[in-house]
């Protein structure tokens, strides 16, 4: 059996259609039991905790969209880099909060993929949690 290769391509192909706000390819990219770590293994404020695929989209995608104007926003990608089998990203959010404030948070993201089925099988995402607050509170 081939073991799966990590690419500074491959990672581009899922990172690329998110910035343009398709995240098919990268929800796609993701094991559904994914072991995402948001901001520390401590469930708490800022959404702050551990969730699978579909936890993060209920308990942290959606209502973080909800509390965009038209439910929006601009992800880019500042930079990455491909270790082995893990991926370091830095990136930001841009966006327009309800209240019409700004929603501008920067974050790192932390891929490690599994060399068997190339899916993402951890995330260690690393965020502006007090400004994830504010959003949840102030609109």
């Amino acid at each position: 059996m081939t073991k799966f290769t990590l690419t500074q391509a491959h990672v581009a192909s899922l990172l690329d259609p998110e910035g343009k706000g398709d995240w098919s390819a990268f929800f796609g990219a993701i094991d559904p039991n994914v072991r995402w770590v948001m901001a520390s293994e401590k469930q708490g404020s800022g959404k702050t905790g551990v969730y699978n695929l579909a936890s993060w989209v209920e308990e942290v995608h959606k209502p973080l969209i909800s509390k965009l104007k038209d439910g929006e926003f601009k992800t880019s990608i500042r930079s990455f880099d491909v270790v082995g089998n893990k991926a370091i990203i830095e990136g930001e959010v841009v966006g327009v909060q309800m209240n019409g404030k700004p929603y501008n948070n920067r974050y790192a993201w932390f891929f490690t993929f599994s060399e068997d089925t190339g899916k993402i099988i951890e995330i260690r995402e690393y965020l502006d949690t007090a400004l994830l607050n504010e959003l949840s509170a102030t609109n």
